[in-house]
């Protein structure tokens, strides 16, 4: 049975993201430029992601293709996510146990860990729909997601994604499968074919 830990993590409810809440948001931003104690603090998230590795691997590169890399994601997006399953108002019966276990600093140590390590390239499965992939995505998904698929704060990292996870977390939104509907990704899938679809993941897994 596959434990889908963080699945469709990597979406967001608006262009404009989900708000944090000022408390840990303000802790986050003050120990991203604590330089002085940086590499402590870190470490401190290396300690607490132990259980992170069984799916999303020891370095945040995924063990499986339907799961995300967390690998160099944006902190504050981490974050988010974070405070979004502790309080339930993402459903994943693993990830919601686990969130709620964290307190606000471990939640923003694990962010600072996750988004210091590098992403593992990786090769798609159709090499030959990257560059109709690379088109979809400069006419549909650059706007939020950065034209290198980088995000930015609160909007979260597509490069080097796992292949399977973006083409189902698509016909997630495509098929109106997902909870949070009030995204404009919906409306943006629905203009893919399942070709395009396909074309799209394997452009963002060779990013």
């Amino acid at each position: 049975m596959r434990f889908v830990v963080m699945w469709g993590m990597l979406w967001i409810s608006t262009c404009g993201a989900v708000e944090i809440e000022k408390g840990i948001l303000e802790l986050l931003k003050d120990r991203m430029d604590n330089t002085q104690h940086h590499a402590q603090l870190v470490k401190k998230g290396q300690e607490r992601a132990i259980l992170c590795g069984y799916c999303h691997g020891k370095d945040g590169n995924s063990v499986k293709n339907y799961i995300p890399n967390l690998a160099a994601q944006n902190p504050e997006y981490l974050v988010n996510q974070f405070e979004q399953f502790a309080k339930k108002k993402r459903k994943n019966y693993v990830m919601e146990k686990l969130a709620s276990s964290l307190s606000d600093s471990e939640k923003v140590n694990l962010a600072l860990y996750f988004a210091s390590l590098k992403v593992n390239p990786r090769s798609t499965e159709y090499p030959e729909l990257v560059n109709k992939g690379k088109s979809v995505f400069s006419r549909l998904c650059y706007t939020c997601h950065g034209k290198d698929g980088f995000g930015k704060e609160n909007l979260p990292r597509l490069a080097g994604q796992p292949e399977e996870y973006i083409v189902k977390t698509l016909h997630y939104f495509k098929n109106g499968q997902k909870r949070n509907m009030d995204s404009p990704m919906p409306g943006i899938v629905t203009q893919l074919t399942d070709q395009e679809i396909k074309a799209v993941a394997a452009y963002i897994t060779s990013m």
